[in-house]
Parts: structure tokens; sequence; C-alpha cells
């Protein structure tokens, strides 16, 4: 494992246990870039807004994320982990909660679209001008990256793969499905022959 997925694996099993994921590939990284490096005093408004304008529990977390990280809760319980960077905002979630980062990242973008537009003077309602860049760890541990143009085509690019993985194993099940009924009429045949002999025999 190379130096840039280890650092991404530590991050990801440090958030493990946060966001009650089941290993380091059911994580995703999700990353604004900006045009310009964000102070980390910055970050702190991004919070207040979060928890003043928003509601939303905000709460730091300890370990190996790279940056001074804290564990964003809504009532509901959704969780995503923020991660400040001077090159930008990371939000890290589970991949098979994504439900919950659907319900956090609206309220996660229009904040830090706030904190730009305040700051910065750039536009408030496009937090990611600069597209958004995906992580993942696969199976075989290699580190995915994809540089993806706003967060809404990451959920459709989502929403696409669970849709093509359902629709293979309703396939699978139907394919079972129909290998047993042709299993069980060939017994059935077998049966009634056999009961013929019987009968002929007698």
């Amino acid at each position: 494992m190379d130096s840039r997925t280890d650092s991404f694996a530590q991050r990801f099993r440090s958030a493990q246990t946060h966001l009650k994921a089941q290993g380091i590939h059911d994580m995703v990284s999700l990353k604004y870039r900006g045009r310009r490096d964000v102070p980390g005093s910055n970050y702190l408004h991004l919070l207040d807004d979060l928890k003043r304008d928003l509601g939303l529990d905000v709460a730091p977390v300890d370990g190996g994320f790279g940056g001074q990280a804290w564990l964003v809760t809504d009532r509901a319980q959704n969780r995503a982990i923020l991660v400040e960077h001077e090159t930008g905002l990371e939000i890290l979630g589970a991949i098979g909660s994504v439900a919950s980062l659907i319900a956090l990242l609206p309220m996660i973008s229009s904040g830090w679209a706030r904190l730009r537009h305040r700051f910065f003077g750039l536009p408030d309602d496009r937090p990611d001008v600069e597209g958004i860049e995906v992580r993942r760890i696969n199976l075989d541990g290699n580190l995915i990256e994809e540089q993806l143009p706003s967060i809404e085509v990451y959920f459709l690019n989502s929403a696409l793969r669970d849709h093509s993985l359902l629709t293979q194993r309703v396939n699978r099940l139907e394919d079972e499905v129909e290998r047993l009924k042709t299993q069980g009429r060939h017994k059935g045949k077998k049966q009634t022959a056999r009961s013929k002999r019987k009968r002929k025999k007698k």
C-alpha cells in the first residue's frame, strides 16, 4: 500500500466507528477544493453556522484524519465527519448510508458556500465551482479517485450503481426460482413414471 492510499485508509479507519461503517471499503471521502486556501480560523464560522442556524450537533473527534475533524449529526442521527484542510473542506461518509449524506450534505454545502462568500466574495450558490473530489478504497485495497462536476452527480452515480446491483440480484433470484421450478417439474415426472410402473407390476 503506497503512502497516499495508506493516508486515506487511516482516515477511514478513524471514521469507521463514528459513522458505524463495517469497514474502510464502505467509506467515501468527498472534498470541495476551492481556488483559494481556507485558514483554519474560518472553519469555526462554518461550525457556528451549522450549529446555530441549521441546528446540527457538532463535536470534535480525534484520529488520523489529516486535519482537525468534527462529527456532524442531525436529529435523525444522520452522521458525517468534516475535516479541515487549507485546500478545501473534506466530508467523510459511509457509502452504505447514502441517506445520511443526502440529509446532511445540502446543509453542509450551504454553510460552506456562505463561508466562501463571506470571506472571499465568491458566489454563495456554488460551493463546488471546481467540482468535487471523490475517493474510496476498493475491495482490492486500491485507492479509487474521481473528479466530478458536482455533488449531485455523485449521488446520481451512486443511485445508478445501486440500481444496477439490485437488478443483478433480482435477475439471479429469478434464475434460481426458474431453476427450482424446472427441477420440481422433472422430479414430478419421475415420480409419475415410477407410480405407473408400480401399477403395471400389480
